[in-house]
């Protein structure tokens, strides 16, 4: 197990996570970025878990910025009652905690 697999994972159930919400929210009316943050979210959890697997140099700004995005998309999921967005926004959360530990 890598140093980095903790948050390998952690952003590895966000991405699903997010693609869930992402799909369920497809046909739903929003008032704010969800779904729209989900995309962003799925790629930059993606891109970090394969930086970080791989030992990139870059691995530490991926991780900033994928925490930053995570953080946003807590924030426009959480604010809706769907299960599903609840899940996100919990994964995002989690996603967020794992990649500043990484950072700092």
């Amino acid at each position: 197990m890598t140093k980095n697999q903790n948050c390998i994972d952690a952003c590895q159930r966000c991405a699903t996570a997010c693609e869930q919400c992402l799909y369920a929210m497809i046909d739903k009316d929003s008032d704010n970025d969800c779904p729209h943050c989900c995309r962003e979210c799925v790629d930059i959890c993606l891109l970090c878990a394969q930086a970080m697997a791989r030992d990139s140099r870059f691995a530490d700004a991926i991780c900033q910025l994928c925490a930053d995005v995570c953080e946003w998309c807590a924030e426009q999921c959480g604010a809706h009652e769907h299960h599903h967005c609840q899940n996100c926004a919990e994964a995002c959360r989690t996603c967020v905690d794992a990649c500043r530990s990484m950072v700092a």
